[in-house]
């Protein structure tokens, strides 16, 4: 495994100390610091919980690990650095410098808007959205596919969320 968060906090732990006590002090450590950035970005920490998941019973290869990782983490250098930790060597993560945090980002707030108005809307539907949203970007689903699977879980009760829905989709 690489080094990212490995290295912070030092060394020992002490007599007793071993090196799986520091790899899952390291771990615990990174999955705090994912918590605390995103405590008001639940929708985030489901994604990587996903990933995590699908990482640990290899669902998903490295690559697309990687992938999902980047955009999920986008604008936030420490975490993406920090996942390397987990990854083999060799596939670790690069970050870009001059990269804007997640705030600046055109659309970001609004997303999240968004699916927290899905889910006050109807607690029912938002299970299904959600999951629709995370096969989209684990299955690279096309654009189209997930228009249709919006379109089929929103239009006949709330034609205005899938009206809504409409505006974060890339043109096609």
């Amino acid at each position: 495994m690489a080094g990212g968060v490995a290295a912070e906090g030092g060394g020992g732990g002490g007599e007793g100390s071993t090196s799986s006590e520091e790899t899952r002090n390291a771990a615990e450590r990174y999955l705090k610091e994912v918590t605390k950035t995103f405590e008001d970005q639940q929708e985030k920490l489901v994604m990587f919980r996903e990933v995590m998941n699908d990482f640990g019973t290899e669902r998903t290869d490295v690559a697309g690990v990687v992938e999902r990782v980047k955009e999920l983490f986008k604008g936030h250098n420490n975490l993406l650095k920090g996942f390397n930790f987990f990854l083999p060597m060799g596939d670790e993560i690069t970050v870009d410098k001059d990269e804007p945090p997640p705030e600046t980002m055109a659309g970001f707030r609004e997303t999240l808007d968004f699916i927290r108005v899905v889910k006050e809307r109807d607690e029912r539907l938002y299970r299904p959205f959600m999951d629709v949203i995370f096969r989209y970007w684990r299955e690279h689903m096309d654009v189209i596919k997930l228009r249709r699977e919006v379109d089929a879980l929103l239009s006949k009760d709330y034609p205005d969320l899938f009206v809504e829905f409409i505006r974060y989709l890339p043109p096609t």
